[in-house]
């Protein structure tokens, strides 16, 4: 079973655009193209938008990529919006809930895992069910749709 990796484009270019954006804003409220008016909030103002604008261009601000990786014994996953990605070691799922809106992964002890379709097209709606439908077949874990 191969494992599943795809980028979003569309929230990609769109947190390109407004980080581009906040930066080139930043750039054009500096006080010294103001002719010199050095207030502190003018400063604050303009380096507040390029935080905002690097934010936006880095991975911080979170993954624009849907990566579901089998390893030996767990399965890494990363999701859009996440910044780092999570282990679940095999052991510790209960079952596996497959629903139009999300998956749900219940794990013992621990704070079930929600990955929302938000933002997916159908296809790769269908890849994600497909994929989980085979991982629980390979491991005999509990499959509830």
């Amino acid at each position: 079973m191969e494992n599943l990796s795809f980028i979003h484009r569309g929230q990609s270019i769109s947190k390109k655009i407004a980080g581009v954006l906040s930066i080139l804003l930043a750039i054009m409220i500096l006080p010294i193209l103001d002719e010199g008016s050095l207030e502190i909030r003018d400063w604050i103002r303009s380096i507040v938008f390029f935080l905002i604008g690097i934010f936006s261009l880095t991975r911080v601000s979170g993954s624009n990529k849907v990566e579901i990786v089998m390893q030996e014994e767990s399965l890494k996953i990363l999701w859009l919006n996440w910044i780092r990605e999570v282990t679940i070691q095999e052991t510790e799922i209960e079952n596996i809930i497959l629903s139009t809106k999300n998956i749900l992964i219940s794990r013992r002890e621990k704070k079930a895992l929600k990955l929302d379709f938000n933002y997916l097209t159908r296809e790769q709606k269908a890849k994600i069910h497909k994929f989980m439908i085979e991982y629980a077949r390979q491991k005999n874990l509990v499959l509830k749709k």
